[in-house]
């Protein structure tokens, strides 16, 4: 008697054991992959690059924002780049004079490594104090060079 409850409960494990193999198959997901159109919105990017005081490299929070404006006009032409300095340290010596200028070509530079160029660069170069800023302030937000890169849709996309 007890062999044959040993056979039984044995018999009902192993059946318990196999009734999920005889469930119902989920469906299988579709082997193509989904087309989704995405249409590449091809905008002009407005942005600042700020310096510190009487520096013309950028820092590495310029960088990011170079690379993340470069990023955003992957595969776009950009046709047109203004670039205006705003200079706390603009004064009548040479070597602050040229201190914009160095400042523009730095963030031009890093838009060139990054892809970025255009057939017309318009640069403004001349230091210009940040009128909002009282005379004599010491103001990073009036250290920097403000740019308009102006893209449309590159060709082949």
């Amino acid at each position: 008697m007890k062999r044959s409850m040993i056979a039984l409960a044995g018999l009902s494990v192993a059946a318990i054991m196999q009734a999920p193999a005889y469930a119902e198959v989920p469906p299988v997901p579709p082997t193509q992959s989904a087309d989704i159109s995405h249409a590449k919105s091809c905008e002009d990017v407005s942005m600042s690059v700020y310096f510190s005081a009487y520096e013309s490299m950028l820092s590495s929070y310029s960088m990011r924002a170079v690379n993340a404006a470069s990023d955003r006009l992957a595969g776009c032409a950009v046709t047109e780049i203004n670039a205006e300095v705003v200079s706390e340290e603009a004064h009548d010596d040479e070597g602050l004079a040229n201190l914009s200028e160095a400042r523009a070509a730095a963030v031009l530079d890093a838009f060139n490594v990054r892809g970025i160029q255009a057939r017309e660069v318009h640069t403004d170069i001349t230091p210009k104090v940040d009128v909002a800023m009282p005379a004599g302030a010491n103001a990073p937000l009036a250290r920097r060079v403000d740019i308009v890169l102006i893209a449309q849709p590159g060709y082949g996309l």
